[in-house]
């Protein structure tokens, strides 16, 4: 199945992109937004590209890619530098249990937008938070843990 879809991939891609690329396919979308994004399966990291391939692939409903484009938006990479978007994009994932979304709205929340967030926000974030370390994602807990002593 990952051979087909990087066999997918690659079909799409050489087909020649002048323009935004298209499909309805989320596991090409989203091989290609992260493909971009890392610099990994034969493909140069590319910030632009893969902004355009994420926005496709999170506006498919990919909680992967919604995080991915996130980061993008968190980063400033290939896309002006925007905490809120960030923010959102994290906040759809995150309702779709992606476990690194979660811990993410915790921090763009409480930390990094901490002033301009809303107490509900701030809530919202330590709830996603609290979920990501019950499922054992590994960031969270160590998260948690400097949290706990208070080094965060």
């Amino acid at each position: 199945m990952r051979s087909f879809s990087i066999s997918a991939l690659l079909l799409v891609l050489s087909t020649g992109c002048a323009t935004t690329p298209k499909t309805n396919d989320l596991s090409v979308a989203h091989n290609a937004c992260y493909s971009y994004s890392y610099g990994e399966h034969g493909f140069e990291k590319n910030y632009e590209k893969a902004y355009e391939w994420c926005s496709i692939a999170a506006n498919l409903g990919g909680s992967s890619s919604q995080t991915l484009l996130a980061e993008l938006y968190f980063q400033g990479n290939g896309v002006t530098q925007s905490l809120e978007t960030a923010a959102d994009l994290y906040k759809k994932a995150a309702l779709q249990g992606h476990q690194h979304a979660k811990m993410m709205v915790f921090l763009v929340n409480n930390v990094y937008r901490e002033e301009q967030s809303s107490a509900d926000e701030k809530a919202m974030g330590l709830l996603f938070l609290n979920e990501a370390v019950e499922a054992g994602y590994p960031k969270a807990v160590e998260l948690q843990k400097e949290i706990d002593a208070q080094k965060i």
